[in-house]
């Protein structure tokens, strides 16, 4: 005879006809949960190790990030400068008479500013102005230990002055004085950056007795243009 064989426990066993009855193991799901969880999450060895590569890449990227921010700094004050300078000399022709960029130090940083050459008054809100950047420090010549040399008369192709630049009605460069605007004349000014990390970078701005604005960058041996 014949019967159905039903076993509770970890075993099952299901016979549908006469033989033997074929067993089988049922798993308990408590221990497979056990298993899941064995085998989840990062070792403390693993966890360590992505700490120091993180460290490693830090050390290395945090420099590099902060010398390419001054840079941009760097190269921002310099063409602030030299949109002032062209507006300037426009101002000058436009109003048909001699305009004067001066500089000043507030709290943020060195400011140019246009004026009308015979007005010595000080920095008004109207006035024509760009911020040159809190870093920016401006010097007559670059002076000092490890400071580049400053531009020659061959790099630049004129002999040039570091006093306020003026342009005339004609928007010819010229050095004004006691109303008196001599032209042409060629002009350089210097500035460098304090970095919290490495050398100063220096930039310098120079205007040719022809009215050319061109901005100059030290590399670290030379001035490029």
């Amino acid at each position: 005879m014949c019967t159905e064989i039903t076993m509770l426990s970890n075993y099952s066993s299901v016979s549908k006809g006469c033989g033997r009855p074929i067993m089988k193991k049922r798993l308990n799901s408590c221990f497979l949960w056990k298993g899941r969880l064995n085998r989840s999450g990062f070792s403390l060895l693993e966890l360590l190790v992505v700490v120091s590569i993180l460290m490693v890449i830090s050390i290395i990227a945090i420099p590099n990030m902060m010398t390419v921010i001054s840079n941009a700094r760097l190269q921002g004050g310099g063409t602030n400068l030299s949109g002032l300078l062209q507006n300037s000399r426009a101002l000058a022709i436009g109003q048909n008479t001699t305009m004067t960029t001066r500089f000043t130090i507030l709290g943020n940083g060195p400011v140019a500013y246009v004026k009308r050459a015979d007005d010595t008054s000080p920095l008004d809100h109207l006035d024509p102005q760009v911020q040159l950047g809190a870093p920016l420090i401006k010097v007559n010549l670059p002076t000092g230990s490890g400071e580049p040399a400053a531009l020659t008369t061959t790099e630049l192709g004129f002999a040039a002055v570091t006093t306020d630049p003026s342009f005339n009605s004609r928007g010819l460069p010229c050095a004004y004085w006691m109303g008196v605007c001599s032209s042409p004349t060629g002009f350089v000014f210097y500035f460098k950056d304090n970095r919290p990390m490495g050398k100063s970078g220096w930039i310098a701005v120079s205007i040719s007795p022809a009215g050319r604005i061109k901005r100059w960058t030290y590399s670290g041996t030379s001035w490029v243009g």
